[in-house]
């Protein structure tokens, strides 16, 4: 439980006497009192109210210092003033009112001069925090032989705390519950669903200790229907499963409310009612793979929703982990087939999750174990078939000095298209035999982006009707080249850079340290991880091996350099990535004509591993 003290010693203060009715005191640092014949005396005390409204007190003490030593017994009682009144302008003659409700006494056999005096106003300060008015004490004594005297406010006293000082500690209760699930009239398809409400307690103890939801088919909760009373618990969430609820039919609604308690003890008010409504869903069939095989890369996903009617609707593909591997995203529309595209399913034999979500026409709420799409989904795996026919005569042959690989093939028929892999992997997934063509029977497929010093295994299926052939033929090749090449091949740019430096090398990430509030241990929390970057510099030179004059290579350099934000390929070492590039700079050396310095920065496209985030 977690309680908040509070300590107050501006305080606003006066007293009166009877013997000078017209008298105002408040100027004075002493709080005088008594009860003498025809000389009664009556301090008065206020504090601005030093808590919220709303709050439980745990304990509040006035403390009042004596300014004079006793050594008679006294006592002191406490009254609470019932009217507005200013320090400045009370005299005897427009003394406000005050109540012995409640009033509070305290007796000292003795009191030293700086003796404390210290009043129990728990009480009085709970009605003000429940909301009553306040103006303070009246203070006053029985005592009929002497004056007695407190320091004032205006009091100072080196070395000493003597003005009158309030000192409250008290609990917040919790905030009303106002994010509730599933509500606003929305739609759910469950009988029983799991409500959901947030606890905030701020001030108070954060922890929730228990919580109650009533249920009506009214927005009238006199009588509700359901009543949960108070269910122990510290999650701000209800299974309905869970409960004597008798659960919703097709098309009825309920409205319901919750409060919340904190460990305290504390309730807060109720939430404002909310309502929603129970439709059961449609039924969606996934029609096409009808199998739970494919026989090509980028096969046509077909849908049905019966009992319904769609108004929107996605597709995802998903790894044998669940991770996604592509989504449509969500499209506004009453399609009902979609095609995955080229590049999303790479592999043969390998599984690969289906999922189709359609959303209908009611406004449905997402709450645990029930979304707000209906959704059908499937486990498929890329397979071959034998009654495709294979291509032939696959070759596998080095552009050099180019890291460039061009496939060259037959096949008496054409196909719907080819499907092209590199080291098992689908490089091109629908290849166009009208774009592969070379002549006849013959077709080619060029490879710019096979990493450089490392063996490559290839082959190329042909799909028709949906079907991929089985038992194609396979070629190997590694290849070799010299330098640093950068690539545009939609440009047919391709710029050789020699000798090198090691550049720079790194790999950024988005990430901040926190330190958690009373923790032990520092956190390092990632938001992105990128793929390689940094730069690098080398030259370029009239060889036996360039591609053009010198000349040539630079306007080659400055075409890149003028589409920033392009992505190109850049080759070394046994790399091969797509990078976009940036600060490129061609500088002449002054003693060779033939060979000029260049550098750039470069930054991938994609990263070289799997992120887990």
């Amino acid at each position: 439980m977690s309680s908040t003290p509070v300590k107050v010693t501006n305080g606003i203060d006066t007293w009166v006497r009877q013997n000078r009715p017209s008298d105002n005191l408040a100027s004075t640092t002493q709080l005088e009192f008594s009860n003498l014949t025809g000389k009664v005396r009556y301090a008065y005390l206020t504090f601005a109210q030093p808590f919220p409204k709303g709050v439980t007190i745990l304990s509040a003490k006035l403390r009042l210092t004596t300014r004079y030593a006793e050594s008679t017994s006294r006592t002191v009682t406490l009254k609470k003033i019932t009217q507005g009144w200013m320090s400045t302008k009370v005299t005897w003659n427009n003394k406000p009112a005050v109540t012995n409700t409640d009033a509070k006494t305290l007796t000292k056999s003795t009191s030293p001069q700086y003796t404390v005096w210290e009043f129990d106003v728990t009480s009085h300060m709970q009605a003000v925090a429940d909301g009553a008015l306040w103006f303070g004490w009246r203070i006053e004594t029985s005592n009929a032989s002497s004056f007695a005297q407190f320091y004032s406010a205006n009091a100072s006293v080196s070395g000493r705390s003597v003005k009158p000082t309030l000192e409250v500690v008290y609990i917040e209760k919790p905030s009303k519950p106002t994010q509730l699930a599933p509500a606003g009239g929305r739609v759910t398809a469950l009988a029983k669903p799991v409500l959901r409400f947030d606890f905030t307690d701020a001030q108070g103890s954060t922890t929730m200790q228990g919580f109650q939801v009533q249920m009506n088919a009214t927005n009238s909760f006199t009588s509700p229907s359901f009543d949960t009373g108070t269910v122990l618990a510290s999650v701000p969430q209800l299974d309905l499963n869970d409960t004597a609820f008798a659960g919703l039919s097709d098309g009825q609604t309920i409205y319901w409310r919750v409060r919340v308690q904190d460990d305290s003890g504390l309730w807060s008010a109720w939430s404002d009612a909310t309502s929603f409504t129970r439709r059961v869903k449609p039924t969606l069939t996934i029609l096409n793979p009808p199998a739970n095989v494919i026989d090509e890369p980028t096969p046509p996903i077909i849908w049905s929703l019966t009992g319904g009617t769609q108004t929107a609707w996605q597709v995802i593909v998903k790894n044998d982990n669940g991770d996604w591997l592509h989504t449509s995203g969500k499209t506004t529309s009453t399609d009902t087939d979609y095609t995955i595209p080229a590049g999303v399913i790479k592999y043969n034999n390998v599984n690969y999750g289906l999922e189709v979500r359609v959303w209908d026409t009611y406004n449905r709420e997402s709450t645990p174990g029930d979304t707000a799409w209906i959704a059908a989904a499937k486990t498929v795996s890329y397979a071959y078939d034998a009654t495709t026919d294979p291509v032939t005569s696959l070759t596998a042959t080095l552009q050099y000095p180019k890291p460039v690989v061009t496939l060259t093939w037959q096949r008496s028929l054409a196909p719907d298209s080819f499907v092209v892999r590199r080291d098992g992997e689908i490089i091109k997934a629908y290849l166009e035999p009208v774009d592969a063509l070379v002549s006849g029977t013959t077709y080619e497929y060029v490879d710019y982006d096979a990493s450089p010093g490392r063996t490559h295994t290839y082959s190329v299926d042909a799909v028709v009707n949906g079907k991929t052939s089985s038992g194609s033929p396979t070629v190997t090749i590694t290849p070799k080249t010299v330098g640093i090449w950068l690539m545009d091949p939609d440009e047919d740019i391709y710029v050789q850079i020699l000798d090198a430096d090691e550049g720079t090398w790194n790999m950024g990430e988005e990430a901040g340290i926190f330190s958690p509030l009373g923790g032990t241990k520092s956190v390092r929390v990632t938001q992105a991880l990128r793929g390689y970057e940094g730069s690098l510099s080398g030259r370029i030179a009239e060889t036996p091996d360039s591609l053009g004059t010198i000349q040539e290579q630079e306007e080659d350099i400055w075409k890149l350099k003028s589409r920033p934000g392009k992505t190109y390929t850049l080759a070394l070492s046994d790399i091969s990535m797509k990078v976009v590039i940036g600060n490129v700079v061609v500088a002449p050396l002054p003693t060779r004509e033939t060979i000029k310095k260049v550098s750039f920065e470069f930054w991938a496209q994609e990263v070289p591993f799997q992120a887990e985030m």
